[in-house]
């Protein structure tokens, strides 16, 4: 059974291995500071048969254009491709629904499997920041509009 619960501080030693086996941080040799979305109860992990299976962090207040921000999301290495990813976006789109009809997330251009997914789920590009994480690097940005629930 899934299950999406907020983050806690004991979920951080998990959320830091899954994020040094995921793009875009491996690329960039960036971390998240999951401490500060704990605090701000922006932050949640997945759990799927007792074990982190990935961890999303967003705002779904509007923050950008009127809609809500998804700031980092990934899935373990061994629940990929099992409808982790998919099942952590619902739960995202269904919180901001309730605020904003507007979702945004930026993808870096390197990371095609993400282009891909998000692409598939009903994301939209809609821009493109270069230079935003490191120089060389393009982040896109992607967008969906989202039913009121």
């Amino acid at each position: 059974m899934i299950r999406i619960v907020p983050m806690k501080h004991t979920h951080i030693p998990a959320c830091k291995n899954i994020t040094a086996a995921s793009e875009p941080w491996k690329t960039l040799q960036e971390g998240i500071e999951f401490r500060r979305y704990i605090v701000l109860k922006q932050a949640y992990v997945c759990i799927n048969a007792g074990r982190i299976a990935g961890f999303l962090i967003f705002t779904p207040e509007a923050v950008f254009a009127r809609g809500g921000y998804l700031r980092a999301i990934a899935v373990a290495p061994d629940f990929r491709r099992e409808g982790i990813g998919k099942t952590m976006m619902s739960f995202a789109e269904a919180k901001t629904a309730l605020r904003s009809q507007h979702f945004y997330l930026c993808v870096s251009s390197f990371n095609r499997s993400a282009k891909s997914f998000y692409k598939s789920i009903g994301y939209r590009k809609v821009g493109r920041l270069p230079d935003l994480l490191q120089p060389g690097v393009l982040e896109f940005i992607y967008w969906k509009r989202l039913t009121q629930r």
